[in-house]
């Protein structure tokens, strides 16, 4: 006798089963008492979001809180089936430059010159397979897709994506949607400045009601801080001895394991606690200092530094290490002649604020957002915006320099501070006296009526990155940013997108259509 209860069991999985053969009771809840998407079984319509950069993909369902998985582009994702020489005791690592050496774990780069399309293809395709049969164990092709890219993304990469999603697998549409807008989603705002340290490059980019208004780029990012301090450890093992230094390893896979471990103890930028504790020291307030050895930070790292048999421990300067970071992502003092995309992530920073107007700077400088693998670095962010403070404090707002315009900007600044001053000291008015009722009265009504002037100031806002903020909007049913449909794009591809402009739609829409002009969807950010 078969139960009238409703099976939250897939319909694919519930076919399966005869009506006589004993099965897991059901675990169905009703929908009053239980989340959306709070069941372990799952509908196979709902959609699918892949998060998709150069160094890995993340899948999940929609209405979840994280991906289900992240598969990384490595080359030992890339092996054959079968091959596991890297287990074997006595294998050997490659000893490979890190430059040329980094491109194999990466899907794509900015530079397509030298970029073989075939291999990202093959790439992304076998992790596609593996999200789906290992992790996600729905079938491809069935629901709708959401793919949430950079905003940067060259057309050859973006046709080659796309291209292998619509001919291997049967997805009807595909919906974009950019990571910098989903990334001020997830931190619950509307507008912001959004502060991607990624791989290659670190993407600024400004929100305004949802809106992308301005990308500033730099070439400081995670691919040159690893690169220098691979070369800081390169140096290190030429000074150990010759009989250790040739057995120490030093490959990618070593150096970027390194960096995420001294940057979550601050290996790579200082605490602040420990900032604050060696001013305070240097201050020599106490006339009899005490021997204070002992609560000193390390002014050393101790590594357990892999060889071909074992490890060895292997002693690294912090201070250099901290130099080499702050070199690289955050700027120093004396970076005035560089080019456009070498310049520190705290200038970048200022100049994005500095091109905006005035309106939308005022609503970003608190709002500033970031995320990437750049966070991975403890006291990045704080570190940054410093930096940022102090170039603003140093020139304002303004893009003039020179020793003549600094005389003027002296008088600009007391100016300013007149300002600053409280309505009634720069009127001379006095308050009403203790003893006079009314006039207490008037002067609380009129403080009530008056709104408080809050000075802008930066500040960082937390956020659950791109993936999270998709999956809030896919749950949403809104409209899509970006809606590609099967047939449209296998018969015009990318020449076929153009953008919809912001035109009245009973006076332009018919116009557009006698002109055979599709308008059905575009690549609107990345067109």
């Amino acid at each position: 006798m078969t139960s009238a209860v409703a099976s939250a069991i897939r319909p694919g999985l519930r076919d399966r089963q005869q009506s006589g053969s004993p099965h897991t009771p059901s675990r169905y809840i009703s929908s009053v008492q239980s989340s959306p998407g709070s069941s372990f079984f799952r509908a196979e319509e709902d959609p699918i979001i892949i998060e998709l950069d150069p160094r890995g993909l993340s899948a999940g369902f929609q209405g979840e809180s994280g991906p289900q998985c992240t598969i990384l582009f490595t080359p030992q994702t890339s092996r054959r089936v079968g091959d596991h020489r890297t287990y074997l005791p006595d294998y050997k690592r490659r000893k490979d430059d890190l430059q040329p050496r980094s491109n194999d774990f990466e899907l794509w780069r900015s530079d397509v010159k030298d970029l073989d399309l075939g291999l990202l293809e093959d790439k992304l395709e076998r992790a596609v397979r593996e999200a789906y049969n290992k992790h996600l164990l729905v079938d491809a092709g069935l629901a709708r897709l959401i793919l949430v890219l950079p905003s940067l993304v060259p057309h050859p990469v973006l046709s080659t994506v796309l291209t292998l999603l619509f001919e291997r697998w049967k997805f009807a549409s595909i919906t974009l949607l950019p990571s910098p807008t989903m990334t001020v989603v997830a931190a619950g705002l509307r507008s912001g400045l959004v502060v991607d340290v990624g791989w290659e490059e670190t993407t600024i980019t400004a929100i305004y009601e949802y809106r992308e208004i301005l990308v500033q780029r730099t070439v400081r990012a995670m691919r040159a801080l690893t690169l220098k301090v691979g070369a800081l450890l390169e140096e290190i093992r030429k000074q150990q001895d010759a009989s250790i230094g040739d057995s120490l390893v030093l490959d990618f896979d070593f150096v970027e394991e390194f960096i995420d471990r001294t940057g979550t103890c601050h290996g790579l930028l200082p605490d602040s606690e420990d900032d604050l504790t060696a001013k305070t020291d240097a201050l020599d307030l106490d006339d009899h200092p005490a021997d204070n050895t002992t609560n000193a930070p390390a002014t050393d790292i101790v590594i357990e530094w892999p060889t071909l048999t074992s490890t060895r421990p292997v002693s690294i300067s912090r201070a250099a290490l901290q130099d080499a970071c702050r070199r690289t992502l955050v700027g120093t003092t004396d970076e005035d002649q560089l080019d456009d995309h070498e310049h520190s992530i705290s200038q970048v920073l200022y100049r994005a604020l500095l091109f905006v107007s005035a309106d939308v700077r005022s609503l970003c400088m608190s709002r500033i957002v970031f995320s990437g693998r750049g966070l991975r670095i403890a006291g990045l962010p704080k570190s940054i915006l410093d930096r940022t403070n102090n170039i603003i404090e140093e020139y304002g707002w303004t893009a003039v320099r020179g020793k003549n315009f600094n005389s003027k900007r002296n008088g600009l600044k007391e100016l300013a501070r007149a300002r600053a001053e409280p309505v009634d000291a720069r009127h001379d008015t006095t308050r009403p006296g203790v003893g006079d009722f009314v006039e207490e009265r008037l002067h609380k009504q009129k403080s009530k009526d008056t709104n408080p002037s809050i000075l802008a100031s930066l500040r960082q806002v937390d956020t659950l990155g791109p993936w999270a903020g998709a999956s809030l909007v896919s749950s949403l049913r809104v409209r899509p940013f970006v809606e590609i449909e099967r047939e449209k794009f296998l018969s015009h591809g990318l020449a076929g997108a153009h953008r919809d402009l912001d035109l009245p739609v009973t006076s332009q829409r018919p116009a557009a259509a006698k002109q055979g002009e599709r308008t059905s969807w575009t690549l609107a950010g990345w067109g």
